[in-house]
């Protein structure tokens, strides 16, 4: 079994394409590993940053890639059907992130982008409209399609040593994820974006987000550090994702 201390913060690690595969209830969240997965990631981004939130223009393919994908990992949540409802992708320090040029407006002065080995950037998230009042029922309660998402995030990076994500995120989501639990550090002052929405860009830090969720929501806890919590075809070996003295993951 292996410490989160040798999984979570290992900055002399390279990244690797470590496959997830998680299945909760009618569910499943993985990394996309073929083309069909990958057209249905970039019909969706179409779909909610070009159709729905007009931050891409639209075009004629309905399919929304940019540069930033040749070296990004891509994760989703598929339903029964093997229908993609949620995306995310992770770009690694290898190369630029979004947040230091499309974005680099909202980091302060005072912040220097971290490219370490145990640093990734987590961009293009978004969830089917159709998808985003389902929720995963799995045994450590019910939880949010994003949030389940967040979840493959996490167990993606935990495989990966990956410590601390940068997000770019509506002031409004940033602020529901503090109240979840989610020790979002700012790096910059909130800014008005070209569609009037109130943006920031913060880093997220794995080691203390379970720091100081074990203490206060202990089964979010379990569910969100356990690589399963209902039965899947595909099983893979449970990593101890956080050890100290007195308690248990």
């Amino acid at each position: 079994m292996l410490s989160i201390q040798k999984n979570i913060g290992n900055a002399t690690k390279r990244f690797v394409e470590a496959s997830i595969f998680i299945q909760e209830g009618d569910y499943i969240v993985k990394t996309l590993t073929n083309d069909d997965e990958k057209t249905q990631a970039y019909r969706l981004r179409h779909r909610v940053f070009c159709e729905e939130l007009g931050w891409v223009p639209i075009n004629s393919a309905s399919m929304e890639i940019d540069r930033y994908d040749q070296h990004a990992i891509f994760i989703g949540v598929f339903d029964n059907r093997h229908k993609l409802v949620a995306f995310s992708r992770l770009i690694s320090p290898g190369t630029a992130f979004m947040i230091e040029k499309e974005f680099s407006s909202l980091i302060g002065s005072w912040h220097t982008i971290r490219k370490q080995d145990d640093t990734a950037e987590v961009s293009r998230l978004c969830v089917l409209p159709e998808a985003r009042n389902s929720s995963i029922h799995g045994n450590f309660g019910i939880h949010s399609m994003s949030m389940f998402l967040y979840k493959g995030i996490y167990q993606w990076c935990v495989r990966n040593g990956v410590r601390y994500i940068y997000v770019v995120v509506e002031n409004t989501i940033y602020r529901m994820f503090k109240a979840k639990g989610f020790p979002c550090r700012p790096v910059g002052e909130p800014l008005a974006m070209s569609d009037g929405c109130m943006a920031v860009a913060a880093m997220i830090d794995f080691r203390e987000l379970i720091l100081i969720n074990t203490v206060k929501r202990p089964e979010f806890t379990k569910w969100f550090t356990r690589y399963q919590s209902t039965l899947s075809r595909l099983p893979q070996q449970q990593l101890e994702l956080y050890s100290r003295p007195g308690a248990s993951a």
